[in-house]
């Protein structure tokens, strides 16, 4: 089974999370309630049960991974980076950004266009039936998403400020369709596939103009599937033109 979780699905292991956020699930979900936009864990950053520009969090993860399907590998972000491939199929008010491909540090630069939002991905699993057999069921897909998430460990700054609770951004999209072109990173087989991603995503605010800088970090040590296993460390040098 060809699982695109070796670059794109981990998450924070379950005793991780209880450890780390215990005490403060109860206030951060009554906080939550308050407002479908701002998050009080972290201002600047939207809630995951907001719906940015009208449009639910969890869509807004399925056009990630959309667009982050839809590049072909020759002109994708996540391999030979250069500065222009962070403008490849942009559109729309929010700005994705791709995570790295591999184990690694890594240290990218990017203009965007003011008045942009920026999402970006922590841990990322998606599983469609290009991915595995056709003639599985739902559930499978699901376990198929979320099976490398376990024993990882995420961080993530803004212009140096570190983001708190991040395990608490977990979020998983509806099933949908997701369209497989040619020569995609993943060597999958063109189509349409129906899929569900697993992920923990930064969706931050429109930041204002200059320089901003974002480092995102995400490991793995799982004893039990190894090949889920990496350390990666990416830098974003952003400049925001007016």
């Amino acid at each position: 089974m060809n699982v695109k979780v070796d670059i794109d699905s981990r998450t924070i292991s379950f005793t991780i999370i209880c450890c780390i956020s215990g005490l403060l699930v109860t206030f951060c979900v009554s906080s939550l309630s308050i407002s479908v936009q701002a998050d009080s864990i972290n201002p600047g950053v939207f809630s995951k049960d907001s719906a940015p520009y009208g449009i639910p969090y969890n869509e807004w993860i399925t056009k990630w991974w959309q667009w982050n399907m839809g590049i072909p590998s020759d002109k994708h972000p996540r391999i030979g980076y250069m500065p222009e491939k962070c403008s490849i199929n942009q559109q729309g008010p929010v700005w994705f950004l791709a995570d790295k491909g591999e184990s690694g540090v890594e240290v990218r630069t990017c203009a965007i266009p003011t008045g942009k939002a920026i999402l970006f991905p922590l841990l990322s699993g998606e599983c469609d039936l290009a991915t595995i057999l056709s003639g599985k069921n739902d559930e499978d897909l699901r376990r198929c998403a979320v099976e490398g998430n376990d024993f990882s460990v995420i961080g993530a700054t803004v212009d140096g400020v570190k983001l708190k609770n991040l395990e608490l951004y977990r979020s998983q999209s509806k099933f949908f369709n997701i369209s497989v072109p040619n020569y995609n990173i993943f060597d999958d087989k063109p189509g349409t596939y129906r899929a569900i991603v697993d992920v923990f995503f930064v969706f931050l605010e429109p930041l204002p103009p200059g320089k901003h800088v974002i480092r995102f970090t995400d490991s793995v040590n799982n004893p039990l599937k190894t090949d889920y296993n990496h350390n990666k460390d990416t830098t974003y040098n952003l400049l925001v033109t007016p």
